[in-house]
């Protein structure tokens, strides 16, 4: 389906722009016969120029190097699942976000990184499909400049919105936040009197339709595997850029002003995504070495303690030092009501897992399940004092589940 180019309200053309509507739909302004051969081939090379300028090529070399750099990461990676998504210690890796990863340890090229990655290849095809349609509508609208100028900020806002929104141990990846900045850049523009009024419908239309569903979750309340603080914090720094372009956007001119320091700006941002890239590289070995000791996502178990508790053994001999193998073997010898060695196992977990984000998770279970094999020892103080961290944790996570229905969180 053909792309309309924008128009450009009070600035008629002297002669016709080369469009992509048919010829019946472009009429000569009668000042432009008046004007000499000469005058008229400037004036169409101007034209052509203009038809160049709206073709969305900023978009689709976004999209494509995306592509390229996921690619990279399933060459890289050195943990894949069974359905192809990228193992959580590989995203780290690689350079995802969270507030202990940046903040914490003071990792801050993560920020440089985390908006360019993916965790799968159904999570880049959704945040591209996406960056399509809103950059077929913004980039002919604001000009290559100041689109990748908001893209990056909005990438920053994204990384913010993610890192004081989410748990402190969650880690994030992806361009959502820098496309939902794209969107409310889009739906600020659109108000603006450079593009005619069934334009400025259209785009409403389409930051809406983008827009709503990234957004309206977080009001919900609902999140799941989404980073909906990601969305809210690109889409606050996306509609400020996009307001600080129009209060500065010449009424006599057909783009903003100052399109070419936004885009130095942005070509300073690449250049730091660049060095990034470069301190994830230093570092990867060493995650890759750590990574050998652990159990292959494509082996864990999908229900981690009913199969994988039946093959702790196995995995427990393969994979000695894996916190989560102790795990799975210490909820087994509980379930076969032999405290004493589940004891041992909770306890050998709680000193194996890392103190990062890739342990917490298994952190969390294993103290559950020490204070409740305390308990069934007849420990009852001890099993109350070791579950108090978990049933007063701010968010409710899974293992307080398993302390409330045995009581411990009384």
């Amino acid at each position: 389906m053909a792309t309309k180019t924008f128009g450009r309200r009070g600035l008629a053309p002297l002669v016709p722009r080369p469009s992509l509507r048919s010829d019946s739909a472009a009429g000569a302004p009668d000042v432009a016969l008046d004007r000499g051969a000469g005058a008229l081939a400037l004036e169409g090379a101007i034209g052509a120029k203009s038809l160049i300028a709206d073709i969305p090529f900023l978009t689709v070399c976004t999209i494509m190097f995306l592509l390229f750099v996921f690619g990279a990461e399933k060459r890289l990676a050195f943990d894949i699942g069974r359905n192809g998504d990228l193992s959580v210690g590989s995203l780290i890796a690689f350079g995802a976000v969270s507030y202990d990863l940046v903040a914490g340890s003071g990792e801050w090229w993560r920020v440089g990184l985390a908006p360019l990655l993916h965790a799968s290849a159904s999570h880049l095809f959704g945040n591209s499909f996406a960056l399509l349609f809103v950059g077929v509508r913004l980039e002919p609208m604001i000009g290559r400049g100041w689109f990748s100028m908001i893209f990056v900020a909005s990438a920053l806002g994204g990384v913010t919105g993610s890192l004081f929104g989410n748990a402190p141990d969650a880690p994030s990846v992806g361009a959502s936040g820098a496309i939902t900045g794209l969107i409310g850049a889009l739906f600020v523009v659109s108000f603006h009197h450079s593009a005619e009024p069934d334009e400025q419908r259209a785009m409403r239309r389409t930051s809406m339709r983008f827009g709503i569903p990234a957004l309206l979750p977080l009001a919900l309340g609902t999140s799941g595997g989404v980073d909906y603080f990601a969305h809210a914090g690109g889409a606050i720094a996306g509609g400020a850029v996009g307001l600080a372009l129009c209060a500065h956007w010449s009424a006599d001119r057909l783009r903003p002003n100052f399109a070419r320091p936004a885009a130095i700006a942005a070509l300073i941002s690449l250049a730091v995504s660049i060095v990034s890239g470069g301190i994830a590289a230093a570092r990867y070995s060493t995650y890759a070495a750590k990574a050998e000791q652990f159990i292959p996502a494509a082996e864990m178990p999908p229900k981690m303690f009913e199969a994988g508790a039946q093959r702790s053994a196995d995995l427990l001999h393969r994979y000695p030092k894996d916190p989560r193998a102790h795990l799975m073997r210490a909820f087994l010898l509980l379930q076969a009501h032999r405290p004493a060695e589940a004891e041992a196992e909770f306890r050998a977990t709680i000193a194996l897992v890392s103190p990062d984000v890739v342990g917490h998770a298994a952190r969390e279970l294993a103290q559950a399940g020490l204070a409740l094999t305390v308990a069934d020892q007849d420990r009852h103080q001890e099993a109350k004092i070791l579950a108090a961290d978990i049933c007063h944790a701010k968010n409710p996570v899974p293992a307080r589940r398993i302390l409330e229905t045995a009581k411990l969180c009384d």
